[in-house]
């Protein structure tokens, strides 16, 4: 017990408490904007236009996964010491690959705009179109956002989504005042509410506007797609094991199903946010003290953190919930025990969960990562499946938490070897190109039987 005191007193004193505090502010202003604004668009458009809506904002984002893992994830991890000093131009380098993925993006949802314009749906068409434009400022916002973690300024993220909440909102509410709210003019206030807050990030952290040396390109385009080989396939895969309940719940209780599911899950989201947002922050964090050989004494101590909100948080759950449920909801979903247990024990899976990974990726491992996430996405399409189609929402709810345990499962071996692993060397750019063009990488030859198929 006096061990775990002593944890969490050193981890309350000094920057790491201030920065988590940033850190859980930037993720709360920019998804509390954009909840808010979906909030207003289910409640101002049809039925139709919000469904259209959901469907092109879901496709949107397997493109932001796979963006995250190419761009944002190994900039969290290379960024704070393989290429310390050189932060400005790193950044550059990273837009640079950004504007290329934008464009590839881009075309593909157009594309996909088009075909389902020609196949008799051109409201859902209009939207692709416009996302294939309104992309690029979106994703540039999630990149310079994660820049701030970078240089542990996530303040300055912070700062950014005060801007970002302010003219989102306001902008959602003028539209809709003068008539001209829609589907795809929220994806263009959305993008250009983005690419305002992206523009001031940059300019705080001092991005050039001349590309970098071909040197410093060479070197992150060979980092980046060494680790975005398996983290833009890892994040795929998140995608689809996020996505399944609420695609499987329609096929066996109907579409109300899927809202039920949605409505409790929001009991939950702070604290599945709020982690997520601390793993974030924490990456950086674990590679520099793994550098400075100190990884053991912080992953105990973020570790004592991380179970103790974790706990706390479903213990205000099983107690208040079905109160909360009631006034937010305004009786129309009934919350039973089953469900508030299933809630309770989310926010502690998700928070070891994010605890294993972030200590894995920061050993520059994200094969193991993905290869707990192809676990994952296996065990919940099949057993979680098969619960989901008994119990519904029920099993649906039961069925993320077996996709979590399994993650756990898989991911103590390899979290056992990060903590013994050493610093990992730098890269090597004499094979790579000038440019951060993301390409396809052949997997080692150890690790290709486990690209299975999701």
């Amino acid at each position: 017990m006096a061990s775990l005191v002593s944890a969490l007193r050193d981890l309350l004193r000094g920057s790491w408490l201030r920065q988590g505090v940033w850190t859980v502010l930037d993720q709360a202003l920019f998804a509390g904007a954009n909840f808010l604004v979906n909030v207003l668009l289910a409640r101002w458009l049809s039925p139709e236009a919000y469904g259209a809506f959901t469907v092109a904002f879901i496709v949107f984002l397997l493109a932001g996964t796979v963006h995250g893992g190419l761009l944002i994830e190994p900039m969290l991890v290379f960024g704070p010491e393989r290429f310390k000093g050189r932060t400005g131009a790193y950044l550059r380098a990273l837009l640079s690959g950004h504007a290329r993925f934008s464009m590839a993006a881009g075309a593909v949802l157009a594309s996909i705009g088009a075909v389902v314009w020609v196949v008799g749906s051109p409201a859902l068409g209009a939207l692709f179109v416009t996302l294939a434009v309104a992309q690029g400022a979106i994703l540039g916002l999630w990149l310079m956002r994660r820049a701030c973690y970078v240089v542990s300024r996530p303040s300055w993220a912070a700062g950014a989504g005060v801007v970002y909440l302010v003219l989102l909102v306001s902008g959602a509410l003028g539209l809709n005042h003068v008539g001209w709210l829609s589907g795809p003019a929220a994806l263009g206030l959305m993008a250009a509410t983005s690419l305002v807050a992206a523009i001031v990030l940059a300019v705080r952290l001092g991005v050039p506007v001349r590309v970098p040396e071909a040197g410093l390109l060479a070197d992150a385009r060979a980092a980046h797609v060494e680790y975005g080989r398996w983290a833009a396939p890892t994040g795929a895969i998140e995608w689809v094991q996020s996505s399944i309940p609420y695609l499987a719940l329609p096929l066996f209780v109907g579409l109300e199903g899927s809202g039920s599911l949605r409505a409790f899950y929001n009991l939950a989201m702070p604290a599945l946010m709020g982690f997520s947002a601390l793993a974030t922050l924490c990456l950086p964090i674990f590679v520099r003290a793994r550098a400075a050989g100190e990884i053991r004494p912080t992953l105990r101590k973020v570790g004592v953190a991380f179970v103790a909100l974790a706990l706390a948080y479903g213990g205000l759950t099983l107690v208040g919930g079905r109160a909360a449920v009631a006034w937010l909801y305004d009786g129309q979903y009934a919350v039973s025990l089953p469900i508030l247990i299933l809630l309770a024990l989310a926010p502690l899976g998700a928070a070891v969960a994010n605890l294993l990974v972030t200590l894995v990726r920061s050993a520059e491992r994200p094969s193991a990562v993905f290869r707990a996430r192809v676990a994952t996405v296996a065990v919940v399409s099949t057993a979680g499946l098969a619960v989901t189609a008994a119990f519904g929402v029920v099993g649906a709810l039961f069925s993320d938490l077996l996709g979590l345990l399994t993650e756990l499962v898989v991911l103590v071996r390899p979290a056992r070897q990060s903590l013994d692993a050493p610093e990992p060397p730098a890269v090597s750019a004499s094979s790579a190109s000038t440019d951060l063009t993301p390409r396809p990488a052949e997997p080692e030859a150890a690790d290709a039987p486990l690209l299975e198929p999701v």
